[in-house]
């Protein structure tokens, strides 16, 4: 991976004062006027411990996990500050970050890339027809970086390896009460910046419906081809997701199935995902969350190897107040091969590992 961003001490304190910019001078413009100004400041930081029993001796977690990965020390996974301006015809959001998430997700962009989580502009098209332009969140999945927001402490395998942000144009339309849709045309499978020789546009199509606060139904896509020209091996990834909340259990499905053309043949090489989550709150400050989970990559199209994984995960949250909250989650995993490697070059067909967190966002 090289070192930590490397970047030179310029970049950084460049960076620095970007931040101090938007910490100071943002909550003073939207306070000074006396009105609602369009501006709204917000902030997140999440800081963990984690501990790996196979003890890898690079400190780092298995290559299919892009967050909370580093062994036996404490790190932060996910610092961001950003500002959000929204009129009625036009919105921008600039969102810089640094943590495990920046660092292992983009560890192939350039440098001022790995700071960035969201920089966008969009313009209002019509009524209820937007159109934005930038780095994005993308519109697959039920995860995001910002942990509090999720359900376990970790990310599940179908949210670590499917595209946790797009760049390029999004089209948004509510089609109908409580349901959305997004069209995208990006630079490709979770990039910034293309690398040399992939010309390819990728192409995306989301749906997103919501019922009553209770039910949420989401089904996204992504086509595109993923090789430097001339190669043309076109992708196609499918998402879909069900979750219910308010009952005496929260419950949340998820899938995940791709398709990707082989060289020199007709066939394809495919890979699929399953997730299903149950949690329940315990008292007004404790909530606990079981996660059950598959992933099968055999031709490692999105693994760095063919993987079978099977995973499990138990998580005890406690809402220190309603923007601080602090976890613990024991995690699993098996593979019928020996993938997970252990000290003096030994490897193993299990994983576990014991991780706590300490979040807190302010807006």
């Amino acid at each position: 991976m090289g070192f930590f961003f490397q970047i030179s001490a310029v970049s950084f304190m460049k960076l620095k004062r970007i931040a101090l910019v938007l910490l100071i001078s943002f909550p003073l413009i939207s306070q000074g006027q006396g009105i609602q100004s369009p501006l709204a400041f917000e902030g997140y930081l999440e800081t963990y411990y984690l501990y790996d029993f196979g003890r890898p001796e690079n400190h780092e977690r298995p290559d299919f996990l892009y967050n909370f990965k580093r062994h036996n020390e404490f790190s932060v996974n996910f610092a961001s500050l950003g500002v959000n301006y929204q009129e009625d015809a036009y919105r921008g959001a600039l969102r810089l970050m640094v943590g495990n998430y920046s660092q292992y997700n983009l560890a192939d962009e350039p440098a001022w890339a790995q700071f960035v989580y969201e920089a966008s502009v969009g313009v209002s098209l019509g009524d209820r027809l937007w159109l934005d332009m930038g780095v994005m969140p993308s519109h697959i999945g039920f995860e995001s970086a910002v942990g509090s927001d999720c359900w376990h402490l970790s990310r599940s395998l179908l949210a670590e390896n499917s595209p946790y942000f797009l760049t390029g144009m999004r089209l948004s339309y509510e089609l109908l009460d409580g349901l959305n849709s997004t069209f995208w045309v990006t630079n490709g499978w979770q990039n910034v910046q293309r690398r040399d020789r992939h010309e390819s546009l990728g192409f995306g199509l989301g749906l997103n419906y919501r019922k009553e606060g209770r039910w949420e139904l989401n089904y996204a896509n992504y086509f595109g081809n993923e090789y430097p020209q001339p190669l043309q091996l076109y992708r196609f990834f499918q998402n879909t997701y069900l979750q219910y909340l308010g009952g005496p259990v929260d419950i949340t499905f998820g899938v995940d199935h791709g398709i990707e053309q082989r060289l020199f043949t007709a066939t394809f090489n495919q890979w699929f995902g399953v997730t299903g989550s149950l949690r329940k709150s315990l008292s007004e400050s404790l909530k606990a969350a079981a996660r059950l989970e598959y992933y099968a990559d055999p031709a490692g199209v999105i693994l760095s190897d063919g993987m079978r994984i099977s995973g499990a995960s138990l998580n005890v949250d406690y809402q220190i107040s309603p923007n601080a909250v602090f976890r613990v989650e024991g995690r699993r995993f098996i593979s019928p091969e020996p993938i997970f490697n252990r000290p003096l070059g030994l490897v193993n067909r299990g994983n576990s590992a014991l991780a706590t967190s300490l979040a807190i966002r302010f807006d």
